[in-house]
């Protein structure tokens, strides 16, 4: 009897063991991505092509994933907000601002949005995924910005969009700050 309950504690060590070093392992490849995304005060959007209504495919979509490697955090978590009051300040206008936790895994791909929908679309959508190399820390990120416009000859609405797509090496806890046209954004990205 006392063989078995020792048998018995020593597997519930181990388990203790390997949970709690899949736990570390987990929390150590995960990271914390936020990004703000802004329109310049005078850029007009130059009315690139509107991408497909799949812009989303393959990513995960942050607020309907039930992946516990990927959630959304609240505002209160957020550490950009001095930028953000600062491009306000400065005439910018704030089309997103959004911080959530995902690993590094370069199959991956995070899906945001803001803003009510217009069509297939939300007037402001981003993809990014986060890759880990040997040495550095790799941002690919795609957003786009969409705008209604009517026509003066008719009451329908055409979707006049503009996309950013770089592709950036980071260092962790740096905001980094991408730029095009009538939009720019920026990213921190930071080990949790």
């Amino acid at each position: 009897m006392i063989r078995a309950i020792r048998m018995t504690q020593s597997l519930l060590l181990l388990t203790l063991i390997s949970l709690t070093a899949v736990t570390q392992a987990q929390s150590e490849s995960a990271y914390q991505i936020e990004a703000i995304l802004f329109a310049q005060p005078s850029g007009q959007i130059s009315g690139e092509r509107t991408p497909d209504s799949d812009w989303a495919n393959g990513a995960v979509m942050l607020e309907e994933t039930a992946r516990s490697d990927v959630r959304k955090l609240d505002s209160t978590q957020y550490r950009l907000d001095r930028e953000a009051d600062k491009l306000t300040a400065q005439g910018y206008q704030i089309l997103m601002h959004n911080a959530w936790i995902q690993p590094t895994d370069s199959r991956l791909k995070v899906a945001v949005h803001q803003g009510e929908r217009l069509g297939d679309h939300f007037p402001v959508e981003a993809v990014v995924g986060l890759q880990r190399n040997q040495d550095s820390l790799a941002l690919d990120v795609k957003a786009w910005r969409h705008i209604a416009v009517r026509s003066q000859t008719d009451q329908n609405s055409t979707l006049v969009s503009e996309q950013l797509h770089q592709i950036r090496r980071l260092r962790l806890d740096e905001v980094h700050y991408l730029d095009h046209q009538s939009m720019g954004m920026l990213v921190r990205v930071s080990r949790r």
